[in-house]
Order: structure tokens, then sequence, then C-alpha cells
């Protein structure tokens, strides 16, 4: 497989630095065998042959050969889902890995946003890593990945139970997890933390955004017990609209003291394992 990555990124470079094919040219070029065939049959060769620009995270045929058992085949017998998998592929405009490292993530032409982080000089978008940048194409630029990306909303659907971790915030050494059941069409949450100051609650809830920039209460949670840790609600909505879109549990200190936080969780397209 090294052998055969090699000489794909090889044709890549050469390919790239012309400059003058577009993007499923410059893919079917490279031998991306399995990533063309699933372009021509959700009918994307026209979208992204066209003045784009594009950014495109291309799999490599590895990639795909290392999906789970049938998933491969499954995505390619339902046109809508391989269009929804594709395009959470492509971002719109010309991002260069210059421009890709100072991101924290990128909303996808599938409409679903994608993360994006940096770990000694390694780029990683969700679960895969960046093993060829800026490939050149005429219309937009390739990042080779070696993972397939799938939406938060694809992977959700088959979720029906997931423990995420909990981090601490001010210093508070408060850690532990968040358990989400699905219920039906509600959602079972249950907080277990350990550390947290005893002999009182502690509010909780879910909020927009990452644990880096949260945005607003969606959602209120049953509070924290300061002596057991647990906090146990059932929520109106479904596991699937908890994990696709950014949201996080955010931990308050105690009901007169909102403001401090002692500890955050990130449960939605952002989170750990939801990508």
């Amino acid at each position: 497989m090294r052998q055969r990555i090699l000489v794909l990124l090889t044709a890549f470079t050469l390919l790239g630095a012309a400059s003058t094919q577009t993007i499923p040219e410059v893919a079917a070029s490279a031998g991306f065998d399995t990533l063309v065939d699933a372009v021509l049959e959700a009918g994307l060769a026209e979208t992204l042959s066209s003045a784009g620009p594009f950014t495109v995270f291309a799999p490599t045929n590895e990639a795909f050969a290392a999906l789970p058992q049938g998933l491969l085949d499954s995505v390619l017998a339902d046109v809508d889902l391989l269009t929804a998998v594709l395009t959470y592929h492509v971002v719109a405009g010309a991002v260069p890995a210059s421009d890709v490292v100072n991101l924290r993530s990128a909303t996808t032409v599938q409409g679903e946003s994608v993360t994006i982080g940096v770990d000694a000089g390694t780029v990683r978008v969700n679960d895969a890593t960046v093993i060829q940048p800026d490939v050149a194409a005429s219309n937009g630029i390739i990042h080779v990945i070696d993972t397939v990306l799938l939406p938060p909303s694809v992977v959700a659907a088959s979720i029906d139970a997931i423990e995420l971790p909990v981090g601490a915030l001010n210093d508070s050494g408060v850690s532990g997890t968040i358990l989400l059941e699905r219920a039906g069409q509600s959602t079972i949450v249950t907080i277990e933390l350990d550390g947290t100051p005893e002999g009182g609650m502690h509010p909780a809830h879910f909020h927009t955004g990452d644990c880096n920039a949260p945005g607003p209460v969606v959602i209120p949670l049953n509070d924290v017990h300061g002596t057991t840790g647990l906090s146990v609600t059932q929520v109106d909505a479904p596991i699937e609209a908890i994990l696709v879109d950014n949201h996080l549990v955010k931990v308050h200190l105690s009901p007169q003291e909102l403001a401090t936080f002692v500890a955050c969780g990130e449960v939605g397209a952002g989170a750990p394992g939801i990508r």
C-alpha cells in the first residue's frame, strides 16, 4: 500500500504543477479510481469541473477500501447518500494548506462542518490525515487524505449510545463523561463527573458552539450533584439533533455563580468520534 500511495502522490505532484486540469481530471490522471467512479455515479463530475473554485479533500483508493464491510456498497447504491458523502469532502473556494492550518472548522458544500486540527505539523480533517496538501487544479485545490469523511448526520443515524469526554475549566480539576442514549425521539443525557465541589448543585446546559467558542444555552439539563457528580436528564430532542450540529455541555460552579464554569464537553459535530 505504501508504494501505491507514493506512486499516487508523485503523480499528483506532477499533475498539480501544471494546473491545467480540472479537479476530476487530476483525480482520474492520478489513479484515484474509487473517488472518480463515485463522482461519476453521483453526477457531480460536471459540477466539480465548473469554474468553482473548490477545495476537495480527496480520499485514496485505500481509504475507501478501509470503510466498514458493506458500507461502501451501501453508499454507492444510494445516490442521495453518495452525494451527501462526496459533497462533505468539498469546501467552496480555494483554501491552501497555509489557510487550512489556521482554521478550526470549515463548512462543506454538503452543509455540515468538518473539524480541522494541526498536531506536530500534521493536518487532520475530522479523523483523516492530510498526506499530500496543495495539489493544484485549474478550478481549485486538492488535499489528499487517508480516510473517507462521513457527515455527522450519516454517523449519528447509526448511533444508539455514545460516551464522550468532559474536561476541566478554570483549573477546577473536574472531569468525567457525558453519555447520550437514544430513547425514541428523545435522548437520555447522563453526566458523570469526578472532582465536583461537594455539598452543592452545579447547573448544566447544552450550548451551541464548542468549548473554545461557546454560544447561548439551547437545552437546560438537570443539575450535577456535588457529592455524586451525577446528572440524568431526558431531553426532548432526538440524538441526531444533538450530534449533528455543534453542541457542548457546560457545568457551572453553582446557581449563584453561573458565570464560573467547572467543566465542558463537546457533544456535537466537533466532538471526538462524531465525524
